[in-house]
């Protein structure tokens, strides 16, 4: 079973994107560390070349998480962890949609299948299509540099509701709180066999809860001035990015960890039996877009 995440665990792309601005904040302060030897352990992408964040700082934009499934870098990976985060900087709020793998996207097969086979704009142009927006910024990774990356920063606090136990993704907890590491919140992530019902769409949601946790156990940390040049002195080393400029990650990030995780809506796409193993999307989701595209917030949802 190949799902990414996660790795990403979707928890890799937040910390990502949204931190990633913090980890500039200490490329200013020290120096650009050199990451002539480091792994990359996600990428950031700007999709849309004419987002310019700082000539509109208050105006809404849309964000791809995207883990894949990679094993290896040399493996794209499907884009089997899709995560549509909507930021409205004039609000303050955020909102985001959660794309199962198996949706079929508007020019045929499923989702997941974009990203091998012409990255993250590829990706990017087929939820673009279907949910009527324009996706400014997209990231990505996969399972081993997930779990680099989320020991790296010392795991995420997740609460796990009800048993979850799959042999295949290595999930095994039982309810309670867990300060899970890389592997568990992979295993987490992955997990779609605690699930006969619900399956892939319930994981999809995990997924979408362990981003929002992820920015939880950040901020909850508080580091001040000398934690934040801490985490990014070790993450500068580990991004790469596409189009973006130090200045508007700084600001993307700063923007990111000024949200209140507690105030961002998951929501997962409405789907339906497609041709195949495809899910189809609901007719419902029509007006779901809708509520998205105008301002990047849910009200109705």
């Amino acid at each position: 079973m190949r799902n990414p995440i996660v790795r990403l665990l979707v928890v890799v792309p937040v910390v990502g994107l949204l931190l990633a601005g913090c980890l500039t904040a200490a490329w200013f302060a020290i120096g650009r560390p050199a990451p002539a030897n480091a792994a990359i352990w996600f990428k950031v992408q700007k999709v849309d070349a004419a987002a310019r964040f700082a000539d509109n700082p208050t105006q809404p934009f849309f964000v791809l998480v995207l883990g894949n499934d990679g094993r290896t870098d040399a493996d794209p990976g499907l884009g089997d962890a899709e995560h549509i985060i909507g930021v409205n900087p004039a609000t303050g709020d955020a909102s985001m949609i959660d794309v199962p793998r198996d949706t079929e996207a508007p020019n045929g097969g499923k989702i997941n299948s974009y990203h091998p086979n012409g990255g993250l704009p590829a990706n990017v142009a087929q939820l673009n299509k279907m949910m009527g927006i324009n996706i400014s910024y997209a990231m990505t990774t996969n399972f081993p540099h997930f779990i680099d990356m989320v020991n790296a920063i010392g795991g995420v606090d997740i609460d796990v509701t009800e048993p979850m136990v799959d042999s295949d993704s290595g999930a095994d907890f039982q309810p309670g709180h867990y300060k899970m590491d890389g592997d568990s919140l992979l295993a987490y992530t992955r997990d779609r066999k605690s699930y006969p019902a619900a399956g892939d769409r319930q994981r999809t949601v995990n997924q979408g809860t362990a981003i929002i946790a992820a920015l939880t156990t950040l901020r909850a940390q508080n580091p001040g001035v000398a934690g934040t040049i801490r985490l990014t002195s070790i993450l500068a080393q580990h991004v790469k990015t596409d189009g973006l400029s130090l200045t508007e990650m700084f600001d993307l990030g700063r923007l990111a960890l000024s949200i209140d995780p507690a105030k961002v809506k998951n929501v997962l796409l409405p789907t339906g039996a497609g041709s195949g193993t495809n899910l189809s999307v609901a007719p419902e989701a029509k007006d779901l877009f809708a509520d998205f595209a105008d301002d990047a917030i849910l009200q109705r949802h």
